[in-house]
């Protein structure tokens, strides 16, 4: 790549994010490294806390998306704790008791995080009426692959690995392996290590 694509390239990048923190009507609270654009709405709360990434240039998505953080209430919240690495077009909306990350949680690629239902189930209420909502609480040191689902009320246990495509719906303990739709548990992260030369790895 040649010096002028290289400029053009951070260029744009830079362009991208200002312009949607230009555009957006929520503060965030705390200095987040932003790769890619983050779009913030709502009139609730985000926390970010010390050394918090949005986006991740090598990977899907990062010329043609954004971080979407909407929490759509007063009362609503979403908070990251330290050291989170949140890859791109990463959605958390809450719009009841809020969504609440650890420390050092590692998502990937287009994954949603819901705190509501947004519609009641029952067809003469599902344009209004009062959805079920549920605090969503992801532990300390969990991984979350590309394409995750995280639905009201899940809670997550730290440690945990949350396999690609799966939908979170429920309490799960720590150190485990989530996968599946809906997901269950589908093995235990420390019996799942595996020797990669002359070092021990765990997944």
């Amino acid at each position: 790549m040649n010096l002028l694509a290289k400029i053009l390239r951070r260029l744009w990048a830079k362009c991208r994010i200002v312009f949607y923190k230009f555009i957006s009507t929520a503060k965030i609270l705390g200095k987040p490294l932003c790769l890619c654009p983050v779009l913030a709405e709502g009139p609730g709360r985000i926390s970010v806390g010390k050394n918090v990434q949005f986006g991740f240039e090598p990977d899907t998505g990062f010329w043609n998306g954004y971080v979407f953080l909407n929490p759509r209430s007063k009362e609503s919240k979403i908070s990251f704790g330290e050291d989170c690495i949140l890859c791109n077009r990463f959605t958390a909306i809450a719009e009841g008791p809020g969504i609440f990350f650890g420390n050092k949680v590692l998502v990937g690629s287009d994954v949603e995080v819901y705190d509501s239902d947004f519609h009641e189930i029952a067809p003469e209420h599902r344009l209004g009426g009062c959805p079920k909502m549920g605090r969503v609480v992801i532990g300390d040191n969990v991984w979350i692959g590309n394409r995750v689902t995280i639905l009201k009320g899940s809670e997550i246990g730290a440690n945990s690995v949350v396999a690609a495509g799966a939908v979170v719906a429920g309490k799960f303990p720590t150190g485990v392996i989530i996968g599946g739709v809906p997901a269950k548990i589908i093995g235990n992260v420390s019996s799942n290590a595996f020797c990669k030369g002359d070092s021990r790895v765990v997944v």
